[in-house]
């Protein structure tokens, strides 16, 4: 391994850390639960207020629990469950896919710049 080599690595692993706080600081920071499904809101809450809601989805009724200022996916109808073995989150998403369930925890507050566009 030359000197050249050692540099890039180590240039890389800097790289790599940057983006990492740079995507944390893109994502959503707000204090509301939206939930869409097939792509349309259907429910919007404040983080801070605990609540059962029952979500009807492409292939049946879904759960979300919100919580101490935490929200996940209780009950789903899918087979493999994934969305619930998620758990709880403050902030990000949650996805039902086959019962085309989002749950976007932290939203709220308009950003110009987002995880995926930078």
């Amino acid at each position: 391994m030359t000197l050249a080599d050692r540099a890039l690595f180590t240039v890389l692993i800097i790289a790599s850390f940057a983006g990492m706080f740079y995507t944390r600081e893109a994502l959503s920071q707000g204090t509301e639960v939206i939930i869409e499904v097939s792509g349309k809101p259907v429910f919007t809450a404040s983080l801070d207020l605990d609540r059962d809601v029952p979500i009807e989805g492409a292939h049946g009724r879904a759960g979300v629990e919100i919580r101490d200022g935490k929200v996940r996916m209780k009950e789903a109808p899918c087979d493999n469950h994934i969305c619930m073995k998620q758990g709880w989150i403050t902030r990000g998403t949650i996805v039902c896919l086959p019962n085309s369930i989002v749950v976007i925890a932290g939203g709220g507050v308009k950003k110009d710049v987002d995880a995926i566009t930078g």
